[in-house]
């Protein structure tokens, strides 16, 4: 798949800076056509149709609009925020780059929202060298630089889809784990695909059994069978892995972290992190940072 979108990249077209003091808001428009955008600094809060769908920090990356065109929604924009409580203001900082139509559906299987977290992109090198060479150029307003940065935005794309790839890949690796190298059922193997794709999407027995051609029972028999556990308790022992991983390496707020695992409140995700791995958010994170030892979740259990 990573082969095929380097092949196929859309070719960028505007480049630009923003910046500015999150007590004066200002947004910048998104989504249609393509685009990336890169926190360079500050926070920012993504909406869709009005609607907040995505708390954004220092770091972040996030790609809008490259799935199946008129998958997304009608209007999407981001807007710089004031930093939560607790944090001392500062200037904002967003670099956005917007690409020409993906040609002939290259990029069609990506969501149309496609977010890396900054713990993320900072592993990943050559999208963090990018960016560095990105900002750069575009603090420099002679004819040159501007020309440069025109042309580091088919590497940008291609880094932040290799970076997207690998950590998706990752994650469905550590879902294999149980299972060693025999293949799933292939249906069941469906509904694990969009799970890890989308965790925080509000997914119910009988929509992922639509997704597999099945009904809710042969769907929750085959998924037992094969995980030994039911689909949704999967699910969210999924979303608490997840969340682990962005709590350990990323940046971002709790409250961020428990709206990319689809949680509405902070306090229900907190309360169900702490019932999963014995700790909240905060003091996991803290640890897992102070002990500077890679950490891992206990696997997805078998069902009582």
């Amino acid at each position: 798949m990573a082969d095929e979108m380097e092949r196929l990249l859309p070719r960028g077209v505007v480049v630009s800076r923003h910046h500015g003091h999150p007590g004066a808001p200002w947004r910048a428009s998104a989504g249609d056509p393509p685009s990336l955008h890169v926190v360079v600094q500050g926070a920012f809060r993504l909406s869709e149709d009005g609607v907040c769908a995505l708390e954004l920090d220092a770091g972040d990356v996030v790609l809008l609009g490259f799935g199946p065109r008129g998958a997304g929604p009608r209007e999407q924009s981001l807007r710089c925020v004031a930093p939560p409580p607790g944090r001392a203001p500062a200037d904002a900082e967003l670099i956005s780059a917007t690409y020409a139509a993906a040609p002939g559906g290259a990029l069609a299987s990506l969501a149309p929202v496609v977010h890396l977290p900054a713990g993320e992109v900072r592993r990943a090198r050559g999208l963090s060298a990018v960016v560095g060479l990105l900002r750069a150029a575009l603090a420099d307003a002679s004819p040159g630089q501007a020309q440069l940065a025109r042309s580091l935005l088919e590497p940008l794309l291609a880094y932040a889809l290799h970076c997207h790839e690998h950590a998706r890949e990752g994650r469905a690796s550590r879902a294999l784990d149980r299972r060693g190298a025999r293949a799933f059922d292939r249906r069941v193997a469906r509904v694990l695909r969009l799970m890890q794709e989308k965790p925080a999407e509000r997914w119910g027995v009988e929509a992922l059994a639509k997704a597999a051609g099945l009904s809710r029972a042969a769907l929750a028999r085959r998924f037992l069978a094969e995980l030994g556990v039911p689909p949704l308790r999967y699910l969210a022992e999924l979303r608490m892995q997840r969340a682990a991983e962005l709590l350990a390496e990323g940046d971002g707020s709790v409250a961020a972290v428990a709206a990319e695992v689809g949680y509405d409140s902070e306090f229900a995700f907190s309360r169900a992190f702490k019932r999963h791995t014995g700790e909240a958010p905060g003091a996991f994170r803290r640890r897992s940072r102070s002990e500077g030892a890679a950490f891992r979740l206990p696997p997805v259990r078998a069902a009582a």
